[in-house]
């Protein structure tokens, strides 16, 4: 196999200032991503989740970042993080995975589980989290999933999931939200954290790439190396491990007979933190979001943007 890469790149988390919250150097930091990603050549690049700052909630940003990725001028597959479809989070909450999140990404970005075989090379992605949602989505998701066994072999295959399959160890007990609440947030619960890493095994994966934590991690485990990626707008869980690296950038991966080898690239410009955002961190509820802040005020039609339609048939 003559050699070629493919680039990552995951939680960029592009904001709008119609936003009720908007941080200006998350955006600027993806820039100087983007730009060394176009100069590297890839033959493609995926996107691991969070694109957006408030995609389940403002269609415009949605049709924002993806108007920027179709401008690349090379081929992108995205999954969606929870910032685009809800996560995994008490039900009632806002910032809990929702049919009408999910289909107004649909309608957007298109699927959010596909394969596909690129120069031997099997890439899979999928919305992590639709395991254990209770949606009508979820049923369609592990029936797709679990259909992968059966996909013809390559010479190698790599999974894409926002959610990481655990935080500190293969089959570690469910985390309890009062306790260890980022641990929870961060990972997918058993049993569905086992389920998918048989399908991993029965699939031939070598490396399965999660974003969602934004500290940078390599972990070895039966046979599968687990990558947990960078983030290009801001670093966290930085001391939850010794090897953990919150340092911002994004993954080159060069692909050769022997396997995918994926080197991480610093962002080649430090953009500082600006005192010009506003905004909450977290997810408020949309009742109590004050749009007002926004540095951009109408003409534009609030209620669109904080209830965007998607097609009924998306």
């Amino acid at each position: 196999m003559k050699p070629w890469r493919f680039s990552y790149a995951s939680d960029l988390h592009v904001g709008s200032p119609r936003s009720f919250r908007f941080r200006p150097e998350w955006s600027q930091r993806w820039q100087v991503a983007r730009q060394q990603i176009i100069n590297s050549e890839p033959e493609l690049l995926i996107l691991g989740g969070d694109m957006t700052r408030d995609g389940v909630t403002h269609r415009g940003e949605l049709e924002q970042i993806k108007a920027d990725l179709d401008q690349l001028g090379f081929p992108y597959h995205a999954i969606p993080g929870n910032h685009e479809t809800g996560g995994k989070l008490s039900p009632g909450s806002p910032d809990a995975i929702q049919h009408d999140y999910v289909r107004l990404y649909r309608s957007v970005f298109g699927p959010d589980m596909w394969s596909f075989v690129h120069r031997d090379v099997r890439f899979s992605g999928f919305n992590s989290f639709l395991a254990g949602s209770g949606l009508p989505e979820e049923d369609v998701f592990w029936d797709w999933f679990e259909m992968q066994v059966d996909q013809p072999r390559v010479a190698h295959h790599v999974w894409f999931t926002h959610a990481a399959l655990f935080a500190d160890r293969l089959h570690e007990p469910n985390w309890d939200p009062k306790n260890d609440r980022a641990a929870w947030y961060f990972t997918i619960d058993e049993p569905h954290c086992s389920r998918m890493l048989e399908v991993f095994k029965k699939t031939g994966a070598e490396l399965v790439i999660s974003g969602h934590i934004h500290c940078r991690r390599v972990v070895e485990r039966e046979g599968i190396t687990f990558f947990f990626a960078p983030s290009t707008a801001f670093g966290s869980w930085g001391d939850r491990w010794p090897d953990g690296d919150e340092t911002l950038g994004w993954l080159d991966c060069r692909v050769d007979a022997e396997g995918i080898h994926p080197v991480f690239v610093p962002l080649a410009e430090d953009i500082p933190d600006s005192d010009h955002h506003y905004g909450p961190g977290g997810n408020p509820p949309l009742e109590g979001r004050d749009y007002t802040v926004a540095q951009q005020q109408p003409p534009f039609d609030l209620d669109e943007q904080r209830f965007p339609r998607a097609t009924e048939d998306a």
